[in-house]
């Protein structure tokens, strides 16, 4: 295997398990929150399910499929709607606003995908960089095809605002704790640098 695959796979797989990461401590502060701190379901118990809602359809994209692409997209669709809906009716518009692009990106990145073949047992995030090759993904990316995405420019503007949102996230973490959780901002970091490499492994 030549050495710029095998690094990318490398990439795959560490992405990979921090999504699976960030992805478990949110749920566990979602279910912990929701049982100690019902009040704040309605405010940032919204945010963490959307965290996992995310970090789940991430990890779809390189587990056995469990739900086809298009109706991974279209609950990213909702998800989008009711984070519109929550921009509309609290304060805290822009954490919601990017939160509803968010899952307008998922919604894409799935629209965009396809089933894949047989399994390898190999875990990988994306699965571009390897058209032609099973890496254990349940679903490749319409970027691994010659069709590439419908609208690649779309997928552009959304890698570059993944990837910004990463660095961010990343400016969060050296912040004062208080005003801006350690915990969200990783989460954060690592779900949208995911999506960002996803996207770029796939244009």
């Amino acid at each position: 295997m030549p050495i710029g695959r095998r690094g990318l796979l490398v990439v795959d797989q560490v992405l990979g398990g921090a999504v699976i990461a960030v992805t478990l401590v949110c749920l566990v502060r979602l279910v912990v929150r929701r049982w100690r701190l019902p009040e704040a379901w309605g405010g940032c118990g919204s945010v963490d399910v959307a965290h996992v809602l995310m970090g789940i359809g991430m990890s779809a994209m390189f587990l056995p499929q469990v739900l086809p692409p298009g109706a991974w997209a279209a609950l990213f669709v909702a998800n989008a709607v009711w984070m519109g809906v929550l921009a509309l009716r609290r304060r805290a518009a822009l954490t919601y606003l990017h939160h509803l692009v968010s899952g307008l990106a998922m919604a894409y990145m799935f629209a965009a995908a396809r089933p894949h073949g047989p399994s390898s047992g190999l875990l990988s995030l994306s699965t571009a960089h390897s058209s032609g090759h099973s890496h254990g993904s349940a679903l490749a990316v319409v970027g691994a095809q010659p069709a590439g995405f419908t609208f690649p420019l779309l997928a552009w503007v959304l890698m570059t605002y993944c990837l910004l949102s990463a660095g961010f996230a990343g400016t969060d973490l050296i912040r004062p704790p208080r005003d801006h959780p350690r915990l969200t901002a990783t989460t954060e970091l690592v779900l949208s640098l995911s999506m960002g490499y996803m996207f770029l492994t796939t244009l």
